[in-house]
């Protein structure tokens, strides 16, 4: 590795995890909650079955919890197990999937509204693989990246495109409306008008993507009651003096093509996936509509031979028409709108962008109870790998004890900038002399992480920009002290001797990864126990990506049926009762878009073909590796931390890249905690290029989430990097071997 690669990659690190852990960010004067988000994580325990759980902090109450939901293919088992955690409520429920969970939606649901609450989505596959991500507040649903090949990961979007299509027919009166007329102008137009209304609707999408038409969907199903109305006025008609009925029913679909296509969030080009999306949406409406139609004039037909009427028929057609008139006014004067059925749909297939979200939660909460006049303030953080033991220390009430008068270090009232070195480690080595901490039965060495001049105000404790004269009277000085540890403790026990004064009374806030209490020490109750009740473990599994040789999967019953529409669509074209083969066509067509996972078998390729990832692959890749690379900076022991860098990250400088980074996180992060990263999202990766020793290189976006615990404040983060990296397989598994930050944003 050259000097200029290590440089970079040392430089991209030292960047993004600094970022992370030391940006300062604004604390809610009155704020008395937790920033803890509600956490779900969904993981399979066998192949279909899913063990979910989601955390909700009590800053909600258990009437407002919120509830997820699962795709539609995914059915609970058991009971929903709430458990009453000191600071959360646990929600436990089991699920079995008959479909892949994978490329679905999930959703999170409140009783009312939410709350500005972030929620932090993890899911573990039996593959191996695992996703993460954050939902905004203004946000409320996620759609899974696909898992598996990717040879047809656009196929299996495009099965979901169809079934939402299918599903959304039966979203609102006017389809059924429409149904029903197309049935009573008679079987001979039956299939031309349901033929029509697909063909307006493709005219839509491809006009939407050409123009930026967006019109309001309300205004476009309002169009299509309208042309309802004059259908069943035609249908009164004797078919010699029917007029325009095909041109109402292309009218119709023109106008409802483009309320779907206003369901998009962006404007792309006919090739983007948004639109490939819609143009099997309109597949799935289509086939569904056919599929009805020929259903109920089949019925129909059986009704009329037996009990002929014609009164009937009119009475039918002056109620559809009626009531289509009352949906357009419903729609028209209503304050509904049809965008609560289109927002369902996520157009999107494997490769398209999703939604950000333009709204946060505030980005830091008081854990402690505020105490500006107490001459200390203790807080402990509890979190794997680490103790640490945070304090804040009045300088007027010790300045006697330390002597700052008699050494020098305080004259008139103020401690100079040149003496404040000496005065804070003073205060540091006096916390040490009075305070204990045991781990799990054994006294625990300390380590003096920082102490500094802090100040203390509405966007809570942070350092000091610049360094300037301290007033005694006034001056706040904070001090971390850690305490590193093999993993979670069992136990810790924190011991203050008090001192004598007015100081003899310490509260102490204590908090864990689930949940923050507080008590207060004197002289004859000088000791604090923590023992770990936490419903989870929170260590993270730490393991390598394996390298996976390629694999073309086949859907063996969607290739059966693709041969059937293909020979249908030879007898439309040959005139053989062209008008009902292309109908069969278009629905054989759209049921073997649905069978795509019936019969399906993976084929192996040999390692010469494809041997670069393609996009989505790359993507699953990075998704994989990445979350280990932060995780590594969790470890204060740098042999520990050494060795799990290592299960992601290669190359002969890597003691180096580590020590380096090391170093660059300690400078930054002078002032605060560091983050415990939770989530690490690839959002997209692109130009994905061959590089030497069987590796490629790929450009990259992701995000990072992360809580820091800090002077009784609890912060969540995000912030989103743009970078290039280099891969490459070592020993079986995917490694990092270099990577190029170009560009960073802070989300939160």
């Amino acid at each position: 590795m050259s000097a200029q690669t290590l440089g970079a990659w040392m430089a991209a690190w030292a960047m993004i995890v600094s970022a992370l852990a030391a940006s300062p960010v604004a604390l809610p004067a009155a704020s008395a909650h937790e920033g803890q988000p509600i956490q779900v994580q969904i993981q399979e325990q066998e192949p279909g079955a899913f063990l979910v759980q989601w955390r909700v902090p009590k800053t909600l109450p258990i009437e407002a919890m919120p509830a997820l939901v699962l795709p539609e293919s995914c059915r609970s088992e058991g009971e929903l197990t709430v458990i009453e955690l000191p600071a959360a409520w646990l929600n436990r429920q089991l699920y079995r999937c008959s479909e892949a969970l994978s490329g679905q939606t999930i959703q999170i649901r409140y009783p009312l509204f939410n709350p500005a609450m972030t929620t932090l989505v993890r899911v573990d596959f039996l593959s191996g693989q695992r996703f993460a991500h954050v939902l905004n507040p203004t946000e409320d649903s996620w759609r899974l990246p696909e898992v598996g090949a990717d040879g047809i990961a656009w196929v299996r979007g495009a099965r979901r495109a169809v079934l939402d299509g299918i599903s959304h027919l039966f979203g609102h009166w006017v389809h059924l409306l429409f149904l029903v007329a197309i049935c009573l102008l008679g079987r001979n137009l039956l299939i031309r008008l349901a033929t029509t209304f697909a063909a307006g609707q493709l005219a839509a999408v491809a006009l939407a993507a050409g123009l930026g038409l967006r019109p309001d969907p309300r205004v476009a199903e309002i169009c299509v009651a309208i042309a309802v109305a004059f259908l069943a006025a035609q249908a009164l008609r004797p078919p010699e003096q029917r007029r325009q009925v095909p041109a109402l029913a292309a009218g119709a679909g023109l106008f409802h093509g483009f309320g779907v296509a206003a369901a998009l969030s962006g404007a792309g080009g006919v090739a983007a996936p948004e639109w490939l999306y819609l143009l099997f949406v309109v597949l799935g409406m289509d086939a569904a509509l056919l599929v009805l139609a020929l259903g109920l004039n089949a019925v129909g037909t059986l009704w009329t031979s037996r009990w002929p009427s014609g009164s009937r028929r009119r009475a039918l057609a002056y109620g559809l028409g009626g009531l289509a008139v009352a949906v357009g006014l419903n729609l028209g004067l209503g304050k509904g709108s049809a965008t609560e059925a289109e927002a369902r749909f996520s157009p999107r297939l494997p490769g398209a962008a999703g939604g950000t979200g333009g709204a946060s939660m505030p980005g830091s909460r008081r854990l402690a109870p505020q105490a500006p006049d107490a001459p200390i303030q203790s807080f402990l953080a509890i979190e794997p790998y680490e103790v640490r033991h945070e304090v804040l220390v009045r300088l007027a009430d010790v300045a006697d004890r330390l002597r700052l008068e008699g050494d020098g270090l305080a004259g008139e009232g103020f401690v100079e900038i040149e003496a404040q070195e000496e005065v804070g480690r003073r205060i540091a080595d006096l916390v040490v002399e009075h305070t204990a901490v045991e781990i799990d039965g054994d006294a625990a060495e300390p380590i003096v992480d920082r102490f500094a001049f802090m100040t203390v105000g509405p966007r809570g404790v942070l350092p000091k920009a610049a360094p300037e004269a301290e007033a005694v009277n006034e001056a706040i000085v904070g001090v971390t002290i850690a305490y590193p540890t093999p993993g979670m403790p069992g136990a810790v026990t924190l011991t203050w001797a008090t001192f004598d004064g007015p100081e003899g009374v310490i509260t102490v806030t204590v908090t864990d990864p689930e949940s923050s209490s507080t008590a207060e020490l004197t002289a004859g109750a000088p000791m604090l126990r923590w023992e770990n009740a936490l419903a989870e473990d929170p260590i993270p599994t730490v393991a390598g990506f394996a390298v996976e040789p390629p694999q073309l999967p086949l859907p063996l019953a969607s290739l059966a049926l693709l041969a059937v529409a293909a020979a249908f669509g030879v007898a439309a074209l040959r005139g053989r009762r062209a008008a009902t083969s292309f109908a069969l066509s278009r629905v054989t067509l759209a049921l073997a878009v649905i069978a795509v996972p019936v019969a399906e078998v993976a084929v192996a390729l040999p390692s010469s073909i494809r041997s670069v990832p393609t996009e989505a692959r790359a993507r699953r890749i990075l998704a994989g590796v990445l979350p280990n690379v932060y995780r590594a900076f969790e470890l204060r022991d740098e042999a520990a931390a050494y060795d799990r860098l290592a299960v992601s990250v290669t190359g002969p400088t890597l003691t180096d890249v580590y020590l380096e980074h090391r170093r660059a996180l300690e400078m930054e992060e002078r002032g605060g905690a560091r983050a415990r990263v939770e989530a690490v999202e690839v959002l997209e990766v692109r130009d994905v290029e061959p590089a030497a020793d069987g590796g490629f290189t790929a450009e990259a976006g992701w995000k990072v989430g992360g809580t820091v615990t800090h002077f009784g404040h609890r912060h969540f983060r995000q912030n989103r990097y743009d970078a290039r990296v280099e891969l490459l397989p070592d020993d079986g598994v995917w490694k990092v071997r270099s990577i190029e930050i170009l560009e960073e944003e802070r989300l939160r």
